[in-house]
């Protein structure tokens, strides 16, 4: 049995060699691709940092329309989710979780379900409106 345990070590450690030799390769192979395609992944980079800063952009337009108008839907391809938040004090809720006995550490997931079911004094529930883009806009 010893012996078998012994082959077994040996085989463990040649193929974690050729693992560690084949992920060596890989990174040797993916820093040349990268090298070559510089070009397609600059462009790549720009153009998704560019969707990125333009949807920040209309998703805050999407929301000054809705502060001035209350229009869930102010054109197509846009709208407004409202999401139910909560705002309360992490110690006064830690507390109140322990003299109900739900944990020793706050469960913000379970103490928040129990708080949008029945509300508690030290908690603010308010809805805060998010911003939405279709998958696919019209140009």
């Amino acid at each position: 049995m010893i012996d078998e345990l012994k082959a077994q070590i040996k085989v463990v450690a040649r193929a974690r060699q050729r693992a560690q030799e084949a992920f060596e390769a890989k990174v040797v192979s993916q820093a040349e691709w990268e090298r070559r395609n510089k070009a397609i992944i600059d462009i790549a980079v720009a153009t998704n940092q560019e969707v990125n800063d333009e949807e920040i952009k209309l998703r805050e337009l999407t929301l000054q329309i809705y502060a001035q108008t209350g229009n869930k839907t102010p054109a197509p391809g846009v709208g407004i989710r409202e999401m139910t938040r909560l705002e309360y004090d992490k110690e006064v809720a830690f507390t109140w979780a322990v003299e109900h006995t739900m944990a020793l550490k706050l469960d913000v997931l379970a103490f928040e379900k129990v708080a949008k079911a029945s509300p508690l004094d030290f908690v603010k529930v308010f809805q805060q409106p998010q911003a939405t883009i279709a998958r696919v806009l019209e140009v």
